[in-house]
């Protein structure tokens, strides 16, 4: 099985969490797989945040593609630049925040385990 999601198929809308945007391109019941349960972009304006959340059943990365903040996990801040990559098991609270003068845009995969 192959799918192609071509560009405008996916947009961003706004996340309920915080005031930022989210572009989900792939999600589990759009391709039909078990393992993958999202693939997208996540962006956050200057002052915004992503708010944290947690989901226990899945493991994510992000990678940042573009901007500057921090990579919120727990009570913890990791700063945030172009090209850092995160791992989260899911069980842990984590979110986003941007303090720089640029949207921070962030690529994400989640999967279940």
């Amino acid at each position: 099985m192959w799918k192609v999601i071509k560009p405008g198929e996916a947009v961003f809308k706004p996340y309920p969490k915080g005031n930022s945007n989210i572009k989900r391109i792939i999600e589990k019941d759009k391709i039909g797989t078990e393992r993958i349960a999202g693939f997208g972009l996540i962006e956050v304006p200057p002052g915004g945040t992503f708010g944290p959340h947690q989901h226990p059943e899945r493991e994510e990365i992000y990678y940042v593609l573009s901007g500057t903040g921090s990579i919120i996990i727990g009570e913890e801040e990791i700063p945030a630049e172009e090209g850092l990559t995160l791992y989260v098991s899911g069980e842990d609270s984590h979110g986003l925040k941007n303090d720089g003068e640029k949207p921070l845009t962030v690529m994400f995969v989640t999967v279940y385990k």
